[in-house]
């Protein structure tokens, strides 16, 4: 079967029922088959992350929150300096699913459940997994088990269609069956396969933790942790990670013997107290009931039932603010300032509850002040400019966020906030420049050409202007045919 047929069965099992959890199907999908010999190239690596990723962000399954998104990033980040490299950036992202998860994607793109994230108690456990996820990238174990898709046979690539089919048309567990039936004669085989990753995942994990300066032990601690979930009365508990990450059972132990002595510390010392306000953050943003929580964070404070108070009285203004009492949480984002007036984060809240409460002049002198101490900040830079672009200056917003284009060039969020900030400002070529990267980073390949094409009618473009967006439209025009989607050949509109 060509891997051509591939991203069509992804496209189909995504579209499962929406009972099915997203973040099973997600996992799962690039794990079929085993290595082979069928090439699978970087375009084809591109295209199916890309495309994967859209299903993920159509289904609202991403949580799309900058500050979380950096956090993650910032471990990320350097942990994958050390890793063996590719041509494509990593890019980590939260998923909105309670469950205690994590995959990596074709693409170099690396999920975390905020469950996960929540279940944590240190964030060198958190940066072990990541570290585990990191090496299955490194290792090319998605990519290998992807190019052997050509192995399944025929009638077993046939069943997966049907039994997608059926679930789209509303036979959804039906549906679901057959998909997992189909595939259950090559799972002896996959489980197999999937162990020796995981093993040498873990090995160089460890080993990417140890050189990136966090503690190496954080991953034993957690995977001790998973078994414990998954065993004796808490059986019911099992965590999604252990169902989508076979291994051994001895795994805990078996990461404890490989830890690298002595520990190499290579970076300077991590801000802790950043990994307490992300998980109060997550908390806040993934709770379905702000006003129980509301109600239990006020105990805890009340009680002093807390690790962390400053990470407890964040959550706290936090889920004020959701919850529209906007002089409650200004009280306790003021409280919070007065103990640490350089956080960042408390200084965005502050900001953004003076623009939920109407103020803009207090809102606009508070992220000028804070942009003084953080000038190049991408986290400041994202919250200035979509208020900027929504309520006060959208080409003060183009200047704060057109030095980001280049150094996030694989932020969708970003193209599209500064797309909305050059539509208002009247800038009309760059709106269609900027769109044309958001579509294309979605994997809207032909979405992406209509607006270069748009853009390159439009009048009163400069000799500048013209150039990149011809050049950008070729490169699209040469993918798109490639992959066979209707274009023409001409660079021209």
């Amino acid at each position: 079967m060509s891997h051509r047929l591939l991203p069509l069965i992804l496209s189909l099992i995504l579209g499962l029922t929406p009972s099915a959890p997203l973040v099973a199907q997600s996992i799962l999908l690039p794990d079929i088959g085993d290595p082979s010999s069928v090439y699978f190239g970087a375009d084809d690596e591109q295209k199916l992350g890309l495309e994967i990723m859209r299903k993920l962000r159509d289904r609202d399954a991403v949580l799309d929150d900058v500050q979380l998104t950096q956090y993650l990033n910032s471990i990320g980040q350097s942990i994958v300096v050390y890793a063996d490299q590719n041509s494509a950036p990593y890019t980590f992202f939260m998923v909105r699913d309670a469950s205690i998860n994590a995959f990596a994607l074709p693409h170099n793109f690396i999920g975390i459940n905020a469950g996960l994230l929540l279940a944590t108690q240190r964030e060198d456990e958190l940066a072990g997994v990541i570290a585990h996820e990191i090496a299955h990238v490194s290792q090319r174990h998605i990519v290998r088990a992807i190019a052997d898709m050509k192995r399944l046979s025929l009638p077993m690539a046939a069943a997966m269609l049907a039994g997608a089919a059926l679930a789209a048309s509303g036979s959804g567990a039906v549906g679901q069956a057959a998909v997992v039936g189909s595939m259950a004669a090559s799972a002896q085989h996959q489980i197999s396969f999937t162990r020796a990753n995981e093993q040498e995942a873990d090995r160089i994990g460890m080993q990417l933790l140890a050189k990136a300066g966090f503690d190496p032990k954080g991953m034993t601690n957690f995977f001790a942790k998973l078994e414990h979930l998954s065993s004796g009365e808490t059986r019911n508990q099992i965590p999604e990670m252990l169902l989508t990450h076979p291994r051994p059972e001895s795994r805990a132990a078996d990461t404890q013997d490989r830890i690298p002595i002595p520990l190499v510390r290579q970076t300077g010392p991590r801000d802790r107290q950043a990994y307490e306000l992300a998980k109060a953050r997550t908390r806040v943003l993934v709770t379905e009931d702000t006003h129980s929580l509301i109600r239990e964070l006020e105990i805890r404070l009340t009680q002093g039932d807390f690790v962390d108070e400053t990470a407890e009285r964040y959550a706290y203004a936090l889920a004020l603010r959701q919850a529209g009492r906007y002089n409650d949480a200004q009280q306790q984002v003021t409280r919070l300032l007065r103990t640490n007036p350089d956080r960042l984060a408390f200084q965005i809240e502050a900001a953004e509850i003076a623009l939920a409460k109407g103020d803009r002049a207090r809102a606009w002198r508070l992220f000028e002040d804070a942009g003084r101490l953080y000038p190049d900040d991408f986290t400041l830079a994202m919250h200035y400019g979509s208020a900027l672009t929504t309520q006060g200056d959208p080409k003060r917003a183009m200047q704060l966020l057109q030095p980001h284009l280049h150094r996030y060039p694989n932020n969708p969020r970003l193209y599209a906030t500064y797309a909305q900030a050059a539509q208002r400002a009247g800038d009309r070529a760059a709106t269609y420049a900027t769109m044309a990267e958001y579509y294309y980073l979605n994997g809207e390949l032909l979405a992406a050409v209509d607006q270069l094409e748009a853009g390159l009618r439009n009048p009163g473009l400069s000799p500048n202007q013209e150039a990149q967006l011809r050049a950008r439209l070729k490169k699209f025009r040469a993918e798109a045919l490639a992959q066979d989607l209707p274009v023409s050949k001409s660079t021209m509109p």
